[in-house]
């Protein structure tokens, strides 16, 4: 506090004092006394107030001073109230006794936020692993029964476990780092046991895929594959009408390990480029509005739904991978030509694997 500010807080005061020492000089001069002796009751009247107004405000200038460090070292700063040293004065006191009942108050509606979130977490967990069941029994009543219809029912499944396993991971998303597993893993093991999980739905679209995966990583295997997934579950559902070709390949460059997935599909727009890893955000071409808005390459919307003709995308799959790699020390970046081709890059810092 300033003392500029603290002499106008108390410039009621300030103008009392003055005003009934002009009322008492005046009495005092209609009973005779002199100018000297009315200007020395002056000074004297003003060596005891205005050092006792420094005095007042040195004090709470120290308070204050003492409760702004004392918030800014704590944490969390909620605390502050049971923290703080006692209050000095009554109208303090009651401060205090106020906003510890406020500060309670939000804490308890806190904690019933967390305990709804939390629990809410652990239903959609059970509920991911509840739904698994069927789906996976689907998926082998289809294997074991080979047919056009089965093999298109395969498919279907195959997309529906992707989804339930987006719902599980969006859960987790925000501990990801505590569950999660970080060990040595060779790249190519990781692509072809995606490519593998997918085969269905690479067959039923056509797909041709290329592979030059030679290196090692430090990751956790289970989120790679997840992040894999995403971004080859977008090439595929968002394809152009040319046969889809991924190309996945990896590289060490500039201390990193790169792994690149490419597709041919329609690419992203140069003006929608910057905004792909946002929460939300679909595209022109994850709305229909696009070229070839029936199919569409991994870029052209950010999320792993279907294009217009099987219900628009959602904007959550990349945002996904971004937030995963964040979380797993992982560098993502989007490269497209328009029209022409899409590339997602993952660099793998080779410092870690040497460790």
């Amino acid at each position: 506090m300033k003392l500029s500010d603290y002499i106008y807080e108390v410039k009621g005061v300030l103008l009392a004092c003055f005003a009934g020492g002009l009322f008492f000089t005046l009495i005092l001069a209609a009973f005779g006394l002199s100018a000297a002796q009315l200007a020395l009751l002056w000074i004297c009247f003003c060596l005891i107030l205005f050092p006792t107004l420094l005095l007042c405000w040195r004090k709470k200038h120290r308070r204050l001073s003492y409760l702004s460090d004392t918030l800014q070292a704590l944490e969390p700063k909620y605390l502050l109230a049971e923290i703080a040293d006692a209050p000095d004065s009554a109208l303090e006191q009651v401060y205090f006794r106020l906003l510890r009942t406020a500060l309670k108050s939000m804490t308890d509606q806190v904690a019933a936020s967390q305990r709804q979130a939390r629990e809410y977490q652990e239903f959609l967990e059970q509920w991911v692993h509840e739904i698994k069941l069927p789906v996976t029994g689907i998926q082998l009543l289809c294997e074991n029964n080979k047919t056009d219809i089965t093999r298109k029912v395969l498919a279907q499944t195959q997309r529906m476990g992707q989804d339930v396993e987006k719902v599980l991971f969006y859960a987790r998303l925000g501990s990801a780092e505590k569950d999660c597993l970080i060990r040595e893993i060779p790249l190519r093991d990781c692509v072809m046991d995606v490519l593998a999980r997918n085969r269905q739905l690479l067959i039923e679209s056509g797909a041709s895929v290329h592979t030059d995966v030679a290196h090692s990583v430090r990751s956790d295997p289970r989120w790679l594959s997840f992040l894999l997934t995403q971004v080859i579950s977008n090439s595929l559902k968002y394809r152009s009408e040319r046969p889809l070709a991924l190309d996945i390949a990896s590289r060490e460059a500039d201390g990193c390990v790169v792994l690149s997935v490419t597709d041919n599909g329609l690419g992203i727009r140069p003006s929608e480029l910057p905004r792909v890893f946002d929460k939300g955000f679909v595209g022109s071409n994850g709305r229909g509005t696009g070229a070839g808005s029936t199919a569409s390459g991994m870029g052209a919307a950010t999320g792993t739904g279907a294009a217009t003709s099987m219900g628009g995308a959602t904007g959550i799959g990349l945002y996904l991978c971004a937030g995963l790699c964040e979380r797993l020390g992982i560098g993502i970046q989007a490269e497209s030509n328009w029209n022409r081709s899409t590339t997602i890059r993952l660099y793998f810092n080779l410092t870690k694997l040497s460790h």
